[in-house]
Formats: structure tokens, sequence, C-alpha cells
């Protein structure tokens, strides 16, 4: 994970996200990942309260064009079924269309406005897939294991990973890339692209420093044992 450019592959089963998909999903970029991220939780106002994710939607402005990509957990994909895989996706799509319609105003929402969001995000993702309480108890399970088992990365810093991937497979990318509606769309993506890339390297050291700090931890906690 330390790696920013291995952190993301090709999908290992990309006719099941395909299938479940639909023709919506021909539009996204569809990559795989053992990661989650994790950033403060726009649930609580405690400052250290995290939420945790097995998917990411991202819209990157690369080489004067926009993409829209999806990341999925690698185990979330073995073990969730397709009728929760649907609804997830269905999930994903509906956020990128809110997050279209209002990409002027994106990076002025408060986190309360992106609460709002993607709560509005799963309640029309919840009537037209037709999932059950049920099934969205299990999902909710599933994502707590995963969070106990898979690699952790903050979201910057996989935000970062995934606008490499785009860089490092661009020659092959650059058919799902889509122009910008007018100048004004054009010059926010410019300015989003610089953005990512002025905090690109300080979210990978950053992350190294973690890992390393983290890893430090452990073996002073288990020193004495030895």
């Amino acid at each position: 994970m330390e790696d920013p450019h291995r952190v993301f592959h090709p999908l290992s089963d990309r006719d099941r996200i395909m299938d479940l998909g639909g023709e919506e999903a021909d539009g996204y970029i569809l990559v795989e990942t053992e990661a989650m991220t994790f950033f403060p939780s726009i649930d609580s106002s405690n400052p250290g309260a995290l939420d945790f994710a097995v998917a990411m939607n991202r819209r990157y402005y690369y080489r004067g064009l926009w993409f829209s990509i999806i990341s999925l957990n690698s185990e979330y994909l073995k073990r969730v079924s397709d009728r929760i895989l649907a609804y997830a996706l269905e999930h994903e799509f509906e956020m990128g269309r809110l997050y279209q319609e209002a990409f002027q105003e994106m990076r002025k929402l408060s986190p309360g406005e992106k609460l709002e969001i993607s709560q509005l995000a799963h309640q029309t993702s919840v009537k037209k897939t037709k999932i059950s309480l049920e099934d969205l108890i299990d999902e909710e399970r599933l994502m707590l294991a995963l969070s106990e088992s898979q690699p952790i990365i903050p979201k910057p810093y996989a935000e970062t990973a995934l606008l490499t991937y785009l860089e490092d497979y661009f020659p092959d990318l650059e058919k799902f890339g889509t122009k910008s509606e007018d100048a004004e769309e054009d010059a926010f993506g410019a300015e989003l692209y610089d953005e990512f890339e002025g905090w690109s390297e300080f979210s990978t050291q950053s992350y190294r420093l973690f890992v390393r700090e983290a890893a430090l931890g452990v073996s002073e906690a288990y020193r004495g044992y030895v």
C-alpha cells in the first residue's frame, strides 16, 4: 500500500460488475483494491469518529478530459451477494449524478450538505434496487468485519493513488474521458487537478510516516514479550 502505483488494479471479475451495473457502468473506469478507506465521519460531530468505505467514486480531470472512476474492495466483491452489490453500484452511480449536478458548488459543500447528498443517494438506490432492510444490515456487518481485516488507508492517499492509476494507464483509459461542457467547467477541472498534484507528495509521505510509526508502535508494544 505504500506504493501509490500498486494500490489499485483492474477488476478480477469485470463481467459480473458489468452485468449488475448495466449500461451506466460503461461510462466508468472500474478498478479494484485490497484496501478500505477511512475519513472523518460526516455522521458524527466527534472529531475522533471515523467512517470506513469499501467503495470510492471520484471524477478526475486529466489532460483536458473528465474521467469517472469507481473502486471496490477485493474482499467485499468476493463475499457480497449480487443483490447487495447491485445496490452498492447503484448508490455509487447516484452519488456521481448528484455531485455532477452540483460540481460548481462541490468544494463549498458543508459536512451537513455532503451528508444530505449521501442520504439522498442511499434512499434513491434503495427504491431502484428494492433492497431489503435485512440485506442492508448484512452489508453493514460485512463492512464492519472487513474494517478489521483489510488494509486501511486514509482517503486523501487513496485519491492520490487513484489519480496515479489514471496517469499510469492513460493510453488505455483515454476512451473513457469526456470533454467539459463549457469553459467554466474546464477551468474548474484544471484547478482541481493542480490542487490534487499539489497535495499528492504530501499525502504519500504522510501515509508512509503513519505506517512507519504504526509498525514501530507494534514493535515496541511487544518488545517485552520476545
